[in-house]
């Protein structure tokens, strides 16, 4: 493949991604409603009690929807934040008929034994409706009650934002999985259900709950597959409790000649691109190494906010990337300022060529991406956010590629990569996904 044929791939698919990407990001926005809602878009929760919006919002209106609703907890506010991030201080008295009273007992399960340790949490406000008709009132718009976090605010987490409301025994739950994107700068949520399961298996079997079901209500956007989780927890005080949480020996002669040629070609084909694999290892790595800085510091500096690493961090990645692809790919002949820096890369071996340089950058940063998510516990990734990454790692080969030349094609390629990387980060930025 020459330049000009690479030149034009990498346009097409940075304009085809990038297009795809955003396009996915406005068309997956919220439907336009009024701001009263009907109650055939509601649901009740509980019999002869208010009416919910089984989603939440940006606005104090429909218009900015989320994310579904799906667990329903029956019982007090109370009990039901105690149920889930301070089981410690949750009791019940085991009823014996055969006896007038008995003593308050306590129930705890630890981490180590399969609970979740939920901690307060900080995150966007998200909206819900709720109808109080029921009980004499109208419909209002609340924010969440409180929010609650297991994991990590610059790596991955779970998150939920629970709602109550002061006439009803119930608060409703949305939870998912998140993780922060160092690119859009805010969290990118992955799914909704996992979650939810993982959340209502904390209540299945504890001796505090009365019932955990599922109800089917149409909810069928959202991120919702239909059903809402329900929990009972048990009214009375019995039975409440706390648990929340030789084959070369084998080979023909020949096959072992075949077999050692064939070992003696890659690793000379290795050696003649040492710096190809140093260049894929290089922007891995510094990717990688942004996201555990930003870890470390989290856990390290609790009291200042993760955002403050966010600043310090985030110029580091857009503009160490694309400085590392240079430096790495850039031949000797054109090290201008940098000939110094270029001697020492020069001990890594020969310069690449264009096309060598755009695929070790598209394996290095390809594969920082599925290390990352596979490292956050990111299953599954929406379609818009994959073809974004695509176009990000295919505007940085397009650098790489670029750099690897000082003629005219080659700085053809470098202005289109540069162009391609300055689109994404504005895209990401911006909201455009």
């Amino acid at each position: 493949m020459n330049r000009r044929r690479l030149l034009l791939l990498g346009l097409v698919v940075l304009v085809a991604s990038y297009l795809v990407a955003g396009g996915l990001g406005v068309l997956t926005g919220g439907p336009t409603d009024r701001e009263k809602l009907e109650r055939e878009r509601l649901v009740q929760p509980a019999e002869g009690g208010s009416y919910l919006w089984p989603y939440t919002s940006r606005e104090r209106g429909a218009d900015g929807r989320t994310l579904a609703i799906n667990m329903i907890v029956h019982g007090s506010d109370d009990r039901v934040r105690q149920a889930l991030d301070d089981r410690t201080e949750l009791e019940w008295e085991e009823t014996d008929p055969d006896e007038e009273a008995v003593e308050a007992e306590t129930y705890e399960v630890s981490v180590e034994d399969g609970g979740v340790d939920w901690d307060d949490a900080h995150g966007s406000t998200r909206y819900t409706y709720v109808d109080t008709g029921p009980h004499g009132g109208g419909g209002v718009w609340i924010d969440e009650g409180y929010q609650l976090h297991a994991g990590t605010y610059l790596g991955s987490r779970h998150h939920i934002r629970a709602y109550t409301t002061r006439s009803d025994d119930w608060t409703a739950i949305q939870t998912h999985q998140e993780y922060w994107d160092w690119f859009r700068l805010r969290h990118t949520v992955t799914g909704t259900q996992s979650s939810r399961n993982d959340l209502e298996s904390e209540f299945i079997g504890q001796p505090y709950v009365e019932e955990v079901r599922r109800e089917h209500h149409g909810i069928d956007e959202g991120g919702s597959d239909g059903w809402l989780s329900v929990i009972e927890l048990e009214s009375a005080p019995s039975g409440t409790g706390v648990a929340i949480l030789g084959l070369i020996g084998i080979l023909t002669r020949e096959t072992r000649r075949a077999v050692y040629g064939e070992t003696r070609r890659l690793l000379g084909w290795t050696l003649a691109n040492t710096r190809g694999f140093v260049l894929a290892a290089a922007l891995g790595g510094l990717y990688l190494g942004v996201r555990s800085a930003g870890l470390f510091l989290e856990a390290t500096v609790p009291l200042l906010s993760p955002k403050t690493f966010v600043a310090v961090l985030y110029p580091v990645l857009v503009v160490g990337l694309p400085i590392v692809a240079v430096v790495l790919a850039r031949p000797f002949e054109a090290a201008g300022r940098l000939v110094g820096l270029q001697r020492i890369v020069g001990l890594l071996g020969r310069s690449l060529e264009p096309l060598p340089a755009f695929g070790f950058t598209l394996v290095g940063l390809g594969a920082a991406f599925v290390m990352d998510f596979a490292g956050l516990g990111v299953a599954a990734v929406p379609i818009e956010l994959f073809l974004h990454r695509i176009g990000l790692t295919v505007a940085l080969g397009l650098i790489a590629a670029g750099a690897a030349r000082s003629d005219t094609r080659g700085r053809a390629l470098l202005a289109l990569g540069l162009t391609g990387w300055a689109v994404g980060l504005g895209m990401a930025l911006f909201g455009y996904l």
